[in-house]
């Protein structure tokens, strides 16, 4: 039998960390993950260390604790008692950055070969603007550098897409905790409970991002089987300041994930009330 044995984590505040984070404080924050490896910190916790080292804790520092999951895997869940959400740095990263952050030639080749030489905002070609490839979730939500994850993006939409995403840097735990999840009900419904757990309301721009429908993909459909179908408790809210009206969603109350998934009761549903219009009609 062979034995294996696992890589050692690096010391808090050793030249490892240094190395592998260039930005000081995002090497700060994984030498504050190691260091509370058996006592995960809150978020809150985290920015009030920042604050204390660099004199700065804002939503810049949130995104630089999500970025140690460049080279370490860090789960995050609720803590019991005060249900806040925590770190845990369990170990090195199944894809370091090495394979996550640069993408090679032959999958670049592979994304314009099957997703065409274009832009896939706004259609230009090579003959009209240079051509990047993006993530289409980011890496900071959890993102994968794979072909399924990339798209060519022209440069003038792949820097506006990258400002977009800097200002949602405020709900980017909300939106890594629900944007992996398998379908768009639960991607939605997730993204509300998150929001419906710290007293908030889910902004409706928000719910468009996580939901990711194509084609027919409608995500009002989507709350609406959320409420009559699984029995969700949602209300939406509108408010209006300086001539702009703003749509929440709040998440009163709400069921387990059924055992079948989401898109088999939504179909079930639909086979059944198919079913009784043709009884009724007969």
């Amino acid at each position: 039998m062979t034995e294996t044995t696992e890589r050692p984590l690096p010391t808090p505040g050793s030249d490892e960390v240094k190395a592998l984070f260039p930005n000081r404080e995002t090497a700060a924050a994984a030498d504050f993950l190691l260091e509370r490896r058996e006592d995960p910190p809150t978020m809150d916790e985290w920015i009030q260390r920042s604050r204390d080292v660099f004199g700065k804790g804002n939503v810049h520092s949130q995104r630089r604790l999500r970025e140690v999951r460049d080279h370490f895997k860090v789960d995050s869940y609720r803590r019991e008692g005060d249900g806040k959400w925590v770190y845990q740095l369990v170990g090195w990263s199944e894809t370091p950055a090495g394979d996550n952050l640069k993408i090679s030639p032959k999958l670049q080749a592979e994304v314009f070969t099957v997703k065409g030489r274009f832009c896939a905002m706004c259609g230009a070609g090579p003959k009209d603007a240079r051509l990047q490839i993006d993530h289409i979730v980011p890496r900071s939500w959890g993102g994968k550098t794979e072909l399924d994850n990339l798209e060519p993006l022209c440069q003038a939409h792949n820097n506006g897409k990258k400002a977009f995403f800097e200002s949602l840097n405020p709900y980017g735990d909300a939106l890594a905790h629900a944007i992996h999840r398998p379908n768009p009900w639960e991607r939605i419904g997730e993204l509300l409970k998150a929001f419906a757990d710290k007293g908030e309301f889910t902004p409706a721009e928000l719910i468009q991002i996580v939901a990711r429908d194509t084609h027919k993909g409608d995500p009002k459909k989507r709350l609406r089987e959320l409420r009559f179908v699984l029995g969700w408790d949602i209300v939406s809210h509108r408010t209006k300041e300086n001539g702009i009206t703003a749509v929440t969603y709040e998440l009163r109350a709400w069921k387990p994930w059924p055992t079948e998934g989401a898109p088999e009761a939504i179909k079930k549903y639909e086979r059944d009330r198919k079913r009784r219009k043709e009884d009724d009609d007969a």
